[in-house]
């Protein structure tokens, strides 16, 4: 068996990437990991925008593919979503710009996307994402409220999580449903003739 590599897709979008001399092609749904074998990285660092790929939008966890790839990387490379999040929390401002300044773009979308989604409190990290990357994370909390709200202007209410009413005890419950229902169908009146 060939050796396998770790291979996830860091962007909110779908990555679709072909070898044709190989007859591969993979569809990663965003944040979606993978593992493939090593040769099949070092394939696609061949193919047209391949390199770019694994350089910016693909996170690749083998120290020795990336090497041998001669891809320079700096540790904000590593970062995945939770990383993300924690520097959107608890980062220092300067964490946060040297995450601007030296991540890969899909980091950088990464930091765009949960910055709404968190949301970014901070002003000082939302002023350099807007002076640094041009991305107004207030502009885009307040489009993605006006899209939760209905037409009155009224915010949407989540659906009440289900409740169950009755308490179930274990499999035996459910069993004896069944089996009260079988019973009701089998049972049918018998007739005695004498």
């Amino acid at each position: 068996m060939a050796d396998l590599v770790t291979v996830e897709n860091r962007t909110a979008g779908k990555i679709v990437y072909q070898i044709p001399d190989r007859h591969i092609r993979r569809e990663l749904a965003p944040r979606q990991t993978i593992r493939v074998p090593k040769e099949e990285i070092e394939a696609l660092s061949y193919t047209s925008g391949g390199l770019d790929l694994i350089r910016n939008h693909l996170l690749v966890k083998d120290e020795q593919v990336l090497d041998d790839l001669n891809i320079h990387r700096e540790p904000e490379y590593y970062m995945n979503a939770d990383n993300v999040a924690k520097l959107i929390k608890e980062g220092t401002l300067n964490e946060f710009k040297d995450a601007l300044d030296f991540a890969p773009d899909g980091v950088k979308d990464m930091i765009k996307d949960l910055s709404v989604q968190i949301p970014l409190n901070d002003f000082s990290k939302r002023q350099a994402l807007k002076e640094m990357t041009g991305f107004d994370v207030d502009a885009a909390i307040q489009h993605d409220r006006e899209n939760k709200m209905s037409d009155d202007g009224e915010e949407i209410a989540a659906p009440a999580p289900k409740v169950r009413r009755v308490q179930q005890t274990g499999r035996r419950s459910l069993d004896g449903i069944a089996k009260g229902a079988e019973l009701a169908a089998t049972n049918k009146p018998k007739i005695i003739k004498k």
